[in-house]
């Protein structure tokens, strides 16, 4: 079950400019905010009234006093400590959790139906995302699929304009704003082939020209704290991925074929 914490990531980019402003307070302090007033809360941000309760009706709750009840529900304790082992885990833990609660089994699964299929897969990434859709290419390839990977503009269009009705595009962007991805989908569409995104947000350009989204938990509170690891939960999806693929006998089968040439060429 989503928390109300990640009903704000996913709506995040449906919030007027105001409302955004308090969806960072709150991703930023909710612990803070467990006990708070409305007209408290209204001044720290410097927002009216009205803003919060429009903001809580967007994200799901029917008033300001529901909302807090949610958030209590989300937040979770923890002592302050200085020890940065225990802050990282705790960091990996929460975005596991929520990348978790962002998208069911069912949609990996239907995911995974449609990458065997596929006569040929396309992945898309940019800067940090491009490295993510450099792994899921080794992942893939080691499975067997023809699998190519595209990071920069001219090479998403290239690809995208002579692809068939039965290639596939899996396209990262935890914003879903990056145009190149955004241009080279576009492209895709138009060819008929469906498109998987990876991605923290909903109604995106991205989200909008996807046929289905395997949404993950947004590191940006995370980043604030000093956490830089942007790529965490899309891995962490990556990971889901392949294990479910490699359920599969025959890729599994040439999954180990592949490891076994590799094994044997690092002996040489």
């Amino acid at each position: 079950m989503r928390s109300i914490l990640d009903q704000i990531q996913l709506n995040y980019p449906t919030l007027s400019k105001t409302e955004k402003k308090v969806a960072d307070y709150v991703s930023q302090h909710n612990e803070d905010l467990l006990n708070i007033h409305i007209q408290e809360l209204a001044d720290r941000i410097d927002v009216s009234v009205a803003a919060i309760t429009r903001f809580c009706k967007k994200i799901g709750a029917a008033s300001f006093v529901e909302f807090k009840i949610l958030l209590r529900d989300a937040v979770e304790q923890i002592d302050e400590t200085h020890d940065a082992i225990h802050t990282v885990n705790h960091i990996y833990q929460n975005v596991i959790k929520s990348t978790n609660s962002l998208t069911n089994i069912d949609v990996y699964e239907k995911a995974c139906e449609w990458i065997i299929k596929a006569d040929r897969i396309h992945v898309f990434g940019i800067g940090s995302s491009g490295l993510s859709a450099e792994e899921l290419k080794l992942r893939l390839s080691r499975m067997g699929f023809p699998v190519d990977t595209h990071t920069d503009s001219h090479a998403m269009i290239i690809a995208a304009s002579i692809l068939k009705t039965n290639d596939i595009v899996i396209a990262i962007s935890s914003s879903g704003q990056t145009k190149e991805i955004i241009d080279g989908i576009e492209v895709a569409k138009q060819k008929g082939s469906k498109v998987i995104s990876i991605t923290s947000y909903s109604s995106t350009p991205l989200a909008d020209n996807s046929d289905l989204m395997l949404y993950t938990s947004s590191i940006i509170p995370h980043q604030l704290k000093g956490f830089l690891n942007s790529q965490l939960s899309i891995l962490y999806s990556v990971d889901i991925l392949s294990m479910l693929l490699l359920q599969n006998q025959e890729l599994n089968r040439k999954h180990t074929q592949t490891l076994s040439a590799l094994n044997e060429y690092k002996k040489i």
